[in-house]
């Protein structure tokens, strides 16, 4: 069913291309930004955003809290992720206060997002590009268990299915074990709505 609902959100959003790029939003640093219709797209339709101060900053890192919010707008809209909360602490280090405790718990209870073996999650540490796609191929409907997407060669099976359907498309000096940043993960959100 999610990946149902995924793939018809992805209809939606993809028919609406035509129109987003007469809109789309004037960051402030928009000639630093490599993947600028990705960002275009992607900020348009509110998956991601941009800074008070009307910038992208596009080579900023991605943290966990901003990738679990990411993978929620692209499942449910930002309309519905925004409504989004928690009852109770998701993580020991993730609070129901906490800004994306709700997006957190949504991709825990779907099995999207891990916490570490010491019960944290760690909210604001970055990911790797690997870890990224994991989550986007869970955002899918892609089973971690199923897939082989668990163990110490996860990074392997991720990425040979992330590139087997495209989600690196666009950036051909991917490197997974690196820390995503903020332009790159709209590049693969991007992706992911034409996956």
């Amino acid at each position: 069913m999610k990946k149902f609902l995924s793939l018809v959100l992805a209809l939606v959003m993809t028919m609406s291309l035509v129109t987003v790029s007469a809109g789309a939003k004037d960051f402030s640093d928009d000639d630093s930004i490599t993947y600028q219709e990705a960002v275009d797209v992607i900020s348009e339709i509110g998956v991601v955003d941009g800074y008070t101060g009307g910038d992208f900053k596009p080579t900023d890192v991605l943290t966990r809290g901003a990738a679990a919010k990411i993978i929620c707008n692209l499942i449910l809209g930002p309309t519905t992720a925004s409504a989004l909360s928690a009852s109770s602490a998701p993580f020991k280090d993730v609070p129901v206060s906490n800004t994306f405790a709700g997006y957190i718990t949504y991709c825990a209870q779907e099995k999207i997002i891990n916490g570490y073996s010491d019960g944290t999650f760690r909210p604001t540490a970055t990911l790797s590009g690997n870890a990224f796609m994991k989550m986007l191929l869970g955002a899918l409907g892609y089973d971690g268990d199923v897939e082989g997407y668990t163990g110490p060669n996860w990074s392997v099976a991720v990425i040979k299915q992330a590139a087997g359907i495209g989600l690196d498309d666009g950036n051909d000096e991917f490197v997974g074990s690196k820390a995503v940043t903020r332009e790159e993960a709209a590049l693969y959100a991007f992706n992911m709505l034409q996956a």
